[in-house]
This record gives structure tokens, sequence and C-alpha cells, in this order.
């Protein structure tokens, strides 16, 4: 048993100093290195949703972001991969057979994931996949990739008997993919993003799961509505690396020189604009926090994750979004011309959050879903 399995909420303490310690390498190196890879492996790290009869923490989703957020608040690549590859959960939705197979090796396989969809086709034993995933983090750090395609027949989606597209997850290992490298980014380098092309490959029948297909084992956490264990991930990410921002700038502010005297930690501006940025964003926190707590709630009671607690969830996550942007451009402003150095912590924070916040769960229109739900309409957007 590895010294860290009984606290999953002190992973990013426990390992500060080896994710700080490759910090250069990580912006360097467009990846998490070797070491440091090993090390969130051996930790458990990749694990916070896999069941524990397979070694895993099977922790609450208010656990689980908490711990993205600590991540993100000493190395936003660090805390997109953890994220990212956190689909311990596909256990609890593929059959044994599946399962066997994935966890072979032992509790830490890596997952990478993308969620455009793909096309497949039925065959015998499985189906024919393809597609293009664009901005694939940790895909060459990754054992598998599971995306999301859409099940086709004559050329036109197959529909379930509620009258939507059958849409599927599909995992794949990773020497059946193409990677393409997607070239330099703004930020975030060392999350390995990367293109994933797959071309009329079969995935069979075991490693093929569906989003509302029953528990096979009866995981109290897989119970609920899958898509919620993921969504909220990259919330959290950002929010932690708001908070991070706003330290280096507290550090900064201590030896930085203002045009009327003094230093800007003695300043009534820098004063307003940290008080401001930390209640905003410690009051998003609580609200992303409660949220999942409801989710978690009703998973441990065996009561479905209703619409109302997934569209306060969806909402919690805009709010968190459109705060952590506020709170980085106010911290970047505050910085002055420090902030425009490429080597300053505000200004890799800055880069790197500002990419994090592009990510489409953090999108507008899922804001607009939650108030429809709120008036009594379907949401408008697939697995809300």
């Amino acid at each position: 048993m590895s010294r860290y399995e009984s606290s999953p909420l002190r992973l990013p303490e426990l390992l500060s100093a080896s994710v700080k310690a490759a910090a250069e390498d990580v912006e360097a190196g467009r990846d998490l290195p070797d070491k440091l890879m090993q090390e969130l492996r051996d930790s458990g790290a990749f694990r916070l949703l896999t069941p524990r009869e397979l070694g895993g923490f099977e922790a609450p989703l208010e656990t689980v972001l908490k711990v993205y957020e600590g991540f993100g608040r000493l190395e936003v690549s660090v805390a997109w991969v953890v994220w990212n590859t956190n689909w311990g959960f596909l256990a609890a939705l593929l059959g044994n057979a599946g399962t066997a197979r994935i966890w072979a090796d032992g509790p830490d396989p890596v997952f990478a994931n993308a969620s455009q969809p793909g096309t497949a086709v039925v065959t015998e034993g499985g189906y024919r996949l393809s597609g293009t995933w664009k901005h694939v983090g940790g895909v060459d750090r990754a054992d598998w990739l599971v995306v999301v395609a859409v099940v086709v027949e004559n050329g036109d989606p197959r529909l379930t008997q509620a009258g939507t597209p059958d849409v599927r997850l599909f995992t794949l290992s990773r020497d059946q993919l193409s990677v393409q490298d997607s070239g330099d980014v703004s930020g975030m380098p060392g999350t390995g993003s990367n293109t994933v092309a797959v071309d009329d490959v079969l995935v069979p029948d075991e490693l093929v799961a569906r989003f509302d297909e029953p528990d096979h084992a009866q995981h109290p956490r897989s119970q609920g509505f899958i898509p919620t264990l993921v969504f909220p991930g990259c919330s959290a990410v950002v929010l932690g690396v708001a908070q991070s921002a706003i330290d280096e700038v507290v550090v900064l502010a201590t030896n930085r020189s203002t045009p009327t005297d003094g230093t800007l930690a003695e300043s009534a501006r820098a004063h307003v604009a940290v008080a401001r940025s930390e209640a905003a964003l410690h009051a998003a926190r609580l609200l992303l926090l409660s949220t999942a707590a409801a989710v978690d709630a009703a998973t441990e009671k065996g009561e479905p994750v209703t619409l109302d607690q997934r569209a306060a969830l969806h909402a919690a996550m805009c709010h968190a979004t459109d705060v952590s942007r506020e709170v980085l451009v106010a911290m970047h402003e505050l910085g002055g011309s420090a902030s425009t150095d490429h080597a300053n912590p505000v200004a890799r924070l800055f880069r790197d959050g500002m990419l994090a916040l592009q990510h489409a769960n953090h999108f507008s229109p899922y804001l607009e879903a939650a108030g429809r739900v709120r008036f009594g309409f379907e949401p408008g957007i697939p697995l809300f």
C-alpha cells in the first residue's frame, strides 16, 4: 500500500515539491516529465474515481474537485492531466471482460479522453470506429483513449428508444491511435495536447459502454448521471489557477515600487483588488463544491441526479468561469509591466488560466441551458 492511499485530499500537498521541481521541464518539454508522471501514477492521482475493489479511491465528487483545485494551485498542466486522466469510473460501465482487460496490469491505467463525436458502425464482435479528435490532453502519456462516438446506420445516426442519437463511449488502446503534433499553443504546454486520428478501427463490444446503462457492479458513485463526474473538473482547476495568481501578486507587490512612492503592497488599489478577487473566488468555490455535494448526496442514497441538480452544477461551473477570468485579468493588470515578462509567474498563470477557460465545458450556452431548465424547458444540450 502506498503512503498516499488513505488521504486523497493530501495528494497536492504531498506531491507539491515534485510538481514545483518539474515546472521548468513541464514548460520547456511540452509534456509532463517521466519522473513526475510516475510519481503521480504511484500516488494514486489517476485513480480518484476508480472503484475500491480495483485499488481506487472511489472518492466523492466534492473531494475530487478539491484535489483538482489543489493541483491547479501548483501547476495547471499537471492539474489538467490529472483531471483528464481520471476515468476510472469506466469500470462501472463496462462488463467484467472489459474491466479485466483494462485493469489487467494494476490499478493505475492512464486514460486520455475526447468529447468531440466520432462515428461508429456495427460489425461482428463490435464496432468500426472513425474520427479525429483535437487537443487531446495527455494522450502521449495515456495507456487508453476514451472517445465519444455516434452509432451510424445507413449513413444516419441510429436512434435510441427515446428517439435520441445512440451515443456511446469507445475505449481504444494506445497502439490503435495515430497521434499528430498539434503544434505550439498559447498556454498549458505541459498537457501534451495533440490531435488523434482513428480510421475504421475495430473496438470490441467489451470496450464499448453507454452512459445510460445500469452500473454492472452497483458502485454508488456511478449510479448517478455519469457526465457529472467529468464536467466540473476543469472549473475546479481554473479556480486553483486564479487563487495562485492572487498569491503570486501578493508576493510580487511586496517589492514592487509605485510612481507615488511606497510599494504596491502598501497601495489602496492593491488592497481593494486582492480583497475583492479573493472574496469572489472563495464564494465561487463554495458554490461549486455545494452543487457537487448535492450530487454526492443523491448517489449515496441511490437516488438519480436530477436535471435541476445538473443545471445547478453547470451554473456553478459557469459562475466559476466568469469569476476566475475576472480575477486573472485583475491580477494581470495589478502586476503591471511584470505581467508582460514571459518568465514571470503571474504572466504564465494568466496564459495558462485563460487557455483553460477556453474549454467547451465553460461556454456560455451551458448557462443558457441551466436557465432553460429553471423555466421548465429541456436544456437543449446533449449530455447536460
